[in-house]
């Protein structure tokens, strides 16, 4: 078989993700379906002994939702440990040590951690209130609880990058004008500390708490122009409301998956020993349940985003007239994460939220010869 190096490291790192998905699963299928799920619930409901019903059920979810995120993060360790320090330093990155792994999924499960309690505690809410149609209720509080997120996503994402304002520049000018043009408004342009793995850029938030964030590496090495029509395609999503499409269609997945998890409880729950959504020990069928709608629904979803992502990049292209600079750009983040550039028709149904970079390019050259 003929490979690019490309299309052999892209290869390789799908492989290890699956493996580290697989492992996480096969922990939940055990904690779901062993006695194992049950030790782990008597194990957290001994802490708070001799509080109220109310705290003590609370504190009592947030441990376990707590203890999956600590399992389900020590069972990938070994995919994540493989790629780090096998796959990745065959093309170019430095093996990592053990402790930086390991930190680095400590930092993953941290992250992780208040997304998961929110989820198990909104199950047992949603029960109390809803009855048999808890599984509705849940997915439009966990819709909400989302929205809320991305208004407070700026606030969030200055404090842990370490955000420093671009303004007074002739750059933060230029992107300042481009937002006016794109009908977008900003509440700022940040500059944030950040190496050449991270996202370049990112334009986050919502309403008055917009704002852009450009990492340290894209201002020190790219060219005024390459920033331009990256950032133009970032505000595209946001004048075209992607994000809220997005979470629109994420909540009916969501919905959809939280229904079949309350058709699993109804035919098996009695048989596990599940007392229902509000039973601890329900929790991981609840997850795997709304996890397998959640990938069925990927190729979907997927197509959908690389549909948003075109549309992006034919705005940006349109609003800057950089048609050189959309390609010099393109080429860089290829290189950098060593994209294929036509990838088979499963991958990108799989794996591809972005156009291929053959594809990106191509559109481009239409715009340059004015052919869109």
């Amino acid at each position: 078989m003929n490979e690019t190096r490309a299309t052999r490291y892209q290869r390789r790192r799908r492989r290890a993700e699956a493996a580290a998905l697989s492992s996480g699963v096969v922990m939940v299928v055990l904690v779901a379906l062993t006695p194992a799920g049950g030790a782990l619930a008597a194990l957290v409901e001994a802490y708070g002994r001799g509080l109220p019903p109310a705290p003590h059920a609370l504190l009592s979810t947030v441990l376990y939702a707590l203890a999956l995120v600590v399992l389900w993060q020590l069972a990938v360790v070994p995919a994540r440990l493989y790629q780090a320090r096998q796959i990745d330093p065959r093309y170019g990155a430095r093996a990592p040590r053990l402790e930086q792994v390991v930190g680095a999924q400590a930092h993953a499960a941290l992250l992780a951690f208040p997304a998961a309690a929110g989820a198990a505690l909104v199950v047992p809410l949603s029960a109390a209130i809803a009855g048999g149609a808890w599984w509705a209720l849940a997915a439009a509080l966990l819709a909400l609880a989302l929205v809320a997120a991305l208004h407070g996503a700026p606030r969030l994402v200055a404090r842990l990058a370490g955000a420093r304002p671009l303004a007074g520049t002739a750059l933060a000018d230029r992107l300042e004008r481009l937002a006016r043009q794109a009908g977008v408004p900003l509440a700022g342009i940040d500059e944030v500390s950040g190496d050449a793995g991270m996202t370049p850029a990112l334009v986050t938030g919502a309403g008055r708490s917009r704002r852009v964030f450009l990492s340290s590496d894209l201002t020190r090495h790219w060219s005024d122009e390459e920033i331009a029509v990256v950032v133009a395609h970032e505000l595209a999503h946001h004048a075209h409301h992607d994000l809220l499409r997005t979470l629109a269609a994420d909540a009916v997945v969501l919905a959809a998956g939280l229904w079949s998890a309350d058709r699993l409880l109804a035919g098996v729950g009695a048989a596990l020993a599940w007392g229902g959504p509000s039973d601890l020990t329900a929790l991981p069928g609840i997850a795997l349940a709304a996890g397998a709608v959640w990938l069925a629904a990927t190729p979907a979803r997927h197509a959908y985003s690389r549909h948003q992502e075109r549309r992006a990049d034919v705005f940006a292209l349109r609003l800057t007239g950089g048609a050189d600079a959309f390609s010099a750009a393109i080429r860089r983040l290829g290189t950098r994460h060593l994209a294929e550039e036509r990838p088979s028709a499963i991958t990108r149904w799989l794996y591809h939220r972005h156009p291929p970079v053959a594809e990106r390019l191509a559109l481009a050259e239409q715009v340059r010869r004015g052919a869109i």
